[in-house]
């Protein structure tokens, strides 16, 4: 960079084109300093692109983590933005092979975005969120769904469901265990005015 900028400032001071031992006054015009500021910024925004885009992997880390809402059962999404240069043809890749430490654990995100050069990752964390964690009530016995269905109905009440959820989302994935039987989440779900949100379980009784 520094011969480059010598280069051009000896060019401006000797003219190679006129005879040996002929230079030029110290006073050629306008033109003379446009041409060698201009050529110096165009070297400098070229060397500053190659340096940013090149910007070694220990350098880059994820800036303004901050979470989001609870997205399913005992997970809440982080946001974060990475510290990379806009001109990185390989930001987005970047974005996904570098991970975030949350709850003292590295995670790597489940998706980018590229906002106008501005790398955005969000990550997923299914840990430490206790205010994700939602759970059931002790299952109520509805009886058979109808005779020679074979189908028992059992109903229990979804706890400590956040804000605004999505309870279908958390009724479906919220784990259940009764009847020395395990579930991932409800067959179905129901929300009653007041009342909350109900989960439904239609499990083999031969005896219905």
């Amino acid at each position: 960079m520094m011969q480059l900028l010598r280069l051009l400032f000896r060019y401006n001071e000797v003219d190679p084109l006129l005879p040996t031992g002929r230079r030029l006054g110290r006073h050629r015009g306008p033109g003379c300093c446009f041409f060698t500021i201009l050529g110096a910024m165009l070297i400098f925004g070229v060397f500053s692109i190659v340096f940013f885009s090149f910007m070694p992997l220990n350098e880059i880390a994820w800036t303004n983590i901050e979470s989001h809402s609870c997205t399913t059962y005992a997970t809440k999404e982080y946001v974060a933005e990475l510290n990379t240069s806009r001109w990185n043809p390989h930001r987005m890749k970047i974005c996904m092979a570098t991970p975030a430490f949350v709850h003292g654990w590295p995670h790597w995100p489940s998706r980018c975005e590229d906002h106008s050069g501005t790398v955005i990752g969000h990550f997923a964390i299914n840990h430490d969120e206790p205010d994700c964690v939602t759970y059931w009530s002790g299952y109520k016995d509805m009886g058979c769904t109808a005779s020679g269905s074979k189908k028992r109905h059992i109903e229990q009440r979804l706890e400590n469901l956040p804000f605004l959820a999505d309870y279908k989302e958390f009724c479906a994935t919220t784990p259940a265990r009764f009847l020395d039987q395990k579930f991932a989440g409800a067959d179905s779900c129901v929300n009653i005015p007041i009342w909350g949100v109900y989960g439904q379980w239609f499990i083999d009784d031969h005896n219905c």
